[in-house]
């Protein structure tokens, strides 16, 4: 599935437990202050939009997002420590957090259409089936 905007990468507060391994994320959300799936959405376009601008690719383009899911999860936390919901944690280490998942190698679907038929490569034309049996060629 390509990577959009408005479409969270990480789907839930789940994810973002095991990417990130922060297990005090589950009751932020009972208080009915935060709605943490607009918050993963939030993460998620602003990991898009930093992809446009600092690899100056189109993030549909990416035949690997899921790399990008560790820079989504860090920026959630960045955002919420930001907002003060996670005690007095500084955000600052959960943005370097951020820009070291976001370095990653994205692997981008081809421009054009890559030819799926054609020719099979032969590494000995003179082998069977393609020559004699007994030798020589056809």
């Amino acid at each position: 599935m390509p990577y959009r905007r408005n479409w969270p990468l990480v789907p839930s507060v789940e994810r973002v437990v095991q990417l990130t391994g922060r297990t005090d994320l589950r009751n932020l959300e009972a208080s009915g202050e935060l709605a943490l799936a607009d918050l993963l959405l939030s993460a998620s376009n602003t990991i898009y939009d930093r992809i446009q601008h600092v690899h100056k690719i189109a993030p549909e383009r990416l035949k690997n997002p899921e790399v990008y899911e560790n820079a989504v999860a860090w920026q959630f936390l960045a955002v919420l420590a930001e907002a003060g919901s996670l005690g007095d944690e500084l955000a600052e280490p959960l943005h370097a957090s951020v820009d070291r998942y976001f370095k990653v190698d994205p692997i981008l679907v081809p421009d054009e259409p890559v030819a799926t038929e054609g020719l099979p490569e032969v590494a000995n034309a003179t082998d069977p089936p393609f020559g004699s049996v007994f030798g020589g060629g056809p």
